[in-house]
Order: C-alpha cells, then structure tokens, then sequence
C-alpha cells in the first residue's frame, strides 16, 4: 500500500527534471509535451460558399470530400468544366475558388481571370492529387490545409 505524502513537505529538489517541466505553477501539473498547443477552436462555417473546379472527377470527388469534412457547414459545389464553373459565377455568390494550377490551361483561364477580381473573394490553388481523406485528417495537414481557407487572414503568408 503507497503512504500519502503531503505536498507541501515536497521541496522542488526531490522533484526530478522530467516532473519540473510537467508542473505549472498556478495551475498545477500540465499535459505535457505538445501542452502549448491549444484545443482545436470551434470554427462557423455556415456562411462559407466554396467553388471548386477540377475537371478530373476522382480528383474533384476527393478534393470535394476532404474539403467538406474539414469546413463542417460550409457550401459546396465542384464542377468539372471552366464553362459550368463561369456559369456558377454569374448565377451565385461565392467567397472561395478553388483549382489546381497543375493542370493544363487552368492559370491562364477565363475563369481565374475573373475570380481574381471577383469582390471580398480567396482563391485556393491546390494540388489535388494527392488528396485523400485519410491523409487529411492527420493534425498537421489539416490544420495547414485549413489556414489556406481562413478569410480573416487570407492576405498572409502560410509558411509550411
């Protein structure tokens, strides 16, 4: 049976290294390694509308499903060619566009000329291929990929 000890008669010498930097001095003892990092925020996407244009469907479909599970709430739509993605520019108001400029014609297209002036917008360029939710979902990555759609700080550089 372990005996009770009281704290108080703890003096910091027969504290080891390895508790010393586990221990917070007004609140008690911390997590640990990785304690600086906060709890994910709560983050309201409801109000998001997002456009995405990838004209090969698996690529469209998985960037479509890692997108949507990142930003719950969020509005979207994927379309597969520039002609239905300028359509969707005339018939709703979007705030983010995203495309992968890897593929061929898209950087010089009607379509980004037009998103580039496109009022109180971001555009998000991606490489799509490799996206899988699996993948996406590990802390790191999704954080990364999720500073890329944040509107406050759009304007910022993201170094990764």
């Amino acid at each position: 049976m372990a005996k009770e000890r009281d704290l108080e008669d703890l003096e910091d010498e027969e504290m080891d290294d390895a508790s010393l930097d586990n221990f917070d001095e007004e609140d008690g003892f911390s997590l640990g390694e990785g304690d600086d990092q906060e709890a994910p925020i709560v983050r309201d996407y409801s109000t998001r509308r997002i456009l995405i244009w990838e004209e090969d469907e698996v690529r469209r479909n998985a960037c479509l499903e890692v997108l949507s599970d990142l930003m719950v709430g969020a509005t979207f739509k994927a379309v597969a060619t520039e002609d239905e993605a300028l359509a969707q520019l005339d018939e709703d108001d979007w705030d983010t566009f995203v495309v992968d400029f890897y593929t061929e014609g898209v950087s010089s297209s009607d379509f980004i000329k037009r998103v580039n002036n496109y009022p109180g917008s971001i555009l998000v360029a991606l490489s799509m291929g490799p996206l899988t939710l699996p993948d996406e979902r590990e802390p790191a990555k999704t954080e990364l990929l999720r500073r890329l759609f944040d509107m406050e700080k759009s304007n910022s550089q993201i170094r990764a």
